[in-house]
């Protein structure tokens, strides 16, 4: 696992495991109606994953968003970072937890 910034908060990327990258693959595959990548060969490369680790600002919750999910968000809104609905409280101040540990501390 690794972490680095991204826009001004961090990303974790971790390296899938040969189960899961066998299991996108027949996603995949299932997806396409065709067996278009082999799981096997899929399985030998070095995928990850790559998440935004979120907290609520409000009830504390936390989650992980994709981190390409975040960078289309971004870009559609044109905000620093993301500001999402929380899935428990239903207020949209579920944002990147450098974010939140930043505005706690002040």
């Amino acid at each position: 696992m690794s972490r680095k910034k991204g826009k001004g908060f961090e990303v974790v990327s971790r390296e899938l495991t040969r189960e899961e990258k066998i299991a996108r693959a027949n996603d995949y595959n299932d997806f396409c109606g065709e067996k278009a990548i082999d799981p096997e060969e899929y399985a030998k490369e070095k995928v990850y994953d790559s998440v935004v680790p979120l907290k609520c600002l409000s009830c504390g919750f936390e989650d992980d968003a994709d981190f390409e999910e975040v960078l289309e968000w971004l870009d559609m809104t044109g905000e620093d970072y993301p500001k999402l609905e929380c899935p428990q409280c239903g207020k949209e101040t579920l944002v990147p937890k450098s974010v939140y540990r930043e505005k706690k501390s002040t």
